[in-house]
């Protein structure tokens, strides 16, 4: 009689924030979600160059106009109870909202994340992270595909997020908590940042 061979699934590693928070940095990004430790395998070279390259715009603006930080990779502590921390590629804190900044980390949520996506990513876990943003009133989301060369703008309307823009390669984009702001995603993909701005911000980068 044939022997059936059953799959055993992993174990799932699960701890808690206080935990999560007291580990040592490593190379990978990690998440913890709900209790479970979701690591990501290293970025690639676009993906790490997009992240630079807006992440460096973003912050130059923000410093130009006084409306407060960005920070890339940093734990943004949504539910310490229900061990939820969230690591977005970038991540906005406006000036009146920067005493959720505490010990290096945000605790509570952003007024702006910026997801990058990559081909590694699971769609499960992208629909729970749009999900806990929405929840936990996360006020805008973007959702950067470089594959696609697409820019989703995400709002939260009534604590629901509703697609507020939509910017292909080559359309310029403005964002609508930075008005004055106007990027390309294409040449910001190809590192291009002086063709991938116009108007005020040219004289930022």
């Amino acid at each position: 009689m044939p022997t059936v061979q059953r799959r055993v699934k992993a174990p799932v590693r699960r701890m808690t924030t206080q935990d999560y928070l007291s580990g040592s940095p490593d190379e990978f990004k990690s998440e913890l979600i709900y209790g479970e430790l979701v690591v990501s395998p290293s970025p690639t070279d676009e993906h790490q160059g997009l992240q630079l390259d807006l992440g460096s715009l973003l912050r130059r603006w923000t410093r130009a106009q006084d409306l407060g930080q960005v920070w890339h990779d940093l734990d943004m502590v949504l539910d310490e109870f229900k061990d939820l921390v969230y690591r977005p590629d970038l991540l906005f804190l406006a000036k009146e909202h920067q005493g959720r900044r505490k010990k290096g980390r945000v605790f509570g949520p952003a007024d702006l994340c910026v997801e990058i996506l990559s081909p590694s990513d699971k769609p499960h876990i992208q629909r729970r992270k749009f999900s806990d943003y929405e929840r936990y009133g996360v006020g805008w989301y973007w959702v950067v595909d470089p594959e696609a060369a697409t820019l989703e703008e995400n709002q939260l309307s009534d604590g629901v997020f509703v697609c507020h823009s939509e910017a292909g390669k080559d359309d310029w984009f403005e964002p609508s908590l930075f008005p004055g702001l106007q990027f390309r995603l294409g040449p910001l993909l190809a590192g291009d940042l002086k063709a991938a701005v116009k108007g005020k911000a040219k004289k930022l980068v």
